[in-house]
């Protein structure tokens, strides 16, 4: 194919005020995704394997974010990151392949506005209101406690977003460091607790008729369920054309990978030491507020600590709430979605996209009820989203070479690159089909999943066909 390599367009409203610790900051509540799913891993493969699946998935996504650094470097001047390097990637070829991505993306990343909700009001549920054991029954649908806390946080969180009142970029930094508090808490935790066990840290995949291809297909389910948070980190890749230097992306994308997997790597053996897998099969949601217990005396140390972590996580809902909302509206403005979606209100915020995730998370919290599963739902668009920005950079080192980058890996990215596609479908096929092997996914899950990309794909032919009479295929060279 023809390198037909053209700058893209400038956009006057980012301002070039970011610096690569500015971003770093905002990705560090990516590693607050431990808190939301890693006591389900640890219940289902054991501390040991979870410690595995999760540094691993890390890894992955700290080795992908090289890749995106280079995608960056050829398009300085595009918001959006990862779904954008997809696009531009696959429009000459599958057009579609753009919605699919854009769309996939901004679900996955929305749909975190349940998961930590969900997550948050658990939390809040088991420490504080532990005998609530209610529901309130609507038909023939039940609403726990902490699906009603979950709903009153995604409702508190979408006032500032409507008003455009962001968290200044000190509030983040500040709301990150903290975030390290609990965190470092469960490093430390074979050092100063009393009652942190190495027996409890034990391998579960790959037991004698207990798992399935020899702890394989496990192994993918669990990659596939935590790929939401380890590859996480792409985020930085969005804020490209707000960095003050071309060389912040890539600093910031090899920063918080590597932090990321650091974290991934050492809380997974300080909270597995302190609960033992039983008790974690008892209760997943509440593996966290139990290794608080065991590391911090009762009461005021525990509870502040217990705050802080669930601040960090509603630092992620807002951060995931004006992110996705600003994905959409980007799919808009690139003609991918209807141009109803570009509209701004007159705090110059995208509200319909922001009311559109209000809404579909309040659903999700009603009929799904459970992050996991939510998670089962919504990474098989966030995932493909991965997997066609991967397999972009094979296709953009191919069809343009001679681009404009201002940072360029050796000759071995593009061996990498193949090995990541085949890795990540892999992942993305086998986990999402076999999502009901981790006791959280199944039909209604994935349905959910597919039926959000078939969505992108008739919002893509509404745009195209009937608003802008374009191509629906491959755009023109």
């Amino acid at each position: 194919m023809v390198d037909s390599f053209q700058a893209p367009a400038k956009t006057p409203s980012l301002h070039r005020t970011l610096r690569w610790q500015d971003a770093f900051a905002l990705a560090m509540a990516v590693s607050g995704g431990l808190f939301v799913s890693f006591g389900a891993t640890m219940a289902a493969v054991g501390a040991l394997s979870a410690m595995f699946i999760w540094a691993l998935a890390a890894g992955i996504g700290w080795v992908q974010n090289h890749l995106f650094a280079e995608m960056a470097s050829m398009f300085p001047d595009k918001p959006g990151g990862v779904p954008v390097y997809a696009y531009e990637a696959w429009k000459h070829r599958f057009a579609p392949a753009g919605a699919l991505a854009t769309f996939g993306y901004w679900f996955g990343w929305s749909a975190v506005i349940s998961i930590v909700s969900l997550t948050a009001g658990a939390m809040i549920q088991a420490r504080w209101f532990p005998d609530a054991t209610w529901e309130l029954h609507l038909g023939a649908i039940g609403i726990g406690m902490a699906q009603i806390i979950g709903i009153v946080l995604i409702l508190l969180m979408m006032v500032p977003n409507l008003l455009g009142a962001q968290p200044a970029a000190w509030v983040s930094k500040v709301l990150g460091a903290l975030l390290l508090i609990p965190l470092l808490v469960f490093v430390a935790a074979p050092l100063i607790s009393g009652q942190w066990e190495p027996g409890n840290l034990t391998w579960g995949l790959g037991q004698p008729g207990a798992d399935h291809w020899g702890g394989w297909q496990d192994a993918a389910v669990w990659l596939y369920l935590v790929g939401w948070t380890a590859y996480g980190t792409e985020m930085c890749a969005a804020f490209t054309p707000e960095y003050r230097s071309e060389k912040d992306a890539r600093r910031a994308l090899s920063t918080t990978g590597a932090y990321t997997f650091m974290m991934f790597a050492l809380v997974p053996i300080g909270v597995g030491g302190l609960i033992s897998r039983a008790d974690a099969a008892n209760d997943p949601a509440s593996v966290f507020v139990n290794g608080f217990t065991a590391v911090l005396p009762a009461g005021f140390a525990g509870d502040v600590a217990l705050l802080i972590t669930i601040g960090a996580l509603l630092m992620g809902v807002n951060a995931s709430m004006a992110d996705g909302s600003r994905a959409l509206y980007g799919a808009a403005v690139d003609a991918l979605v209807p141009r109803q979606l570009e509209k701004l209100n007159r705090h110059q915020v995208p509200a319909r996209a922001i009311i559109a995730a209000v809404v579909m998370n309040i659903l999700l919290v009603i009929f799904v009820s459970n992050p996991i599963s939510i998670l089962v739902a919504a990474n098989v668009g966030y995932l493909l989203a991965i997997l066609l920005a991967v397999s972009g950079f094979i296709l953009l080192r191919k069809d343009r070479p001679n681009a404009p980058r201002s940072f360029r890996l050796g000759a071995w990215a593009l061996p990498l690159a193949i090995v990541l596609t085949i890795y990540g479908a892999a992942v993305l096929v086998i986990g999402a089909a076999s999502s009901n092997l981790s006791g959280y996914g199944g039909p209604v899950e994935l349905s959910i999943g597919i039926g959000i990309l078939l969505l992108s794909v008739v919002l893509f032919v509404i745009r195209r066909r009937f608003q802008d009479s374009k191509p629906l295929m491959r755009e023109p060279l």
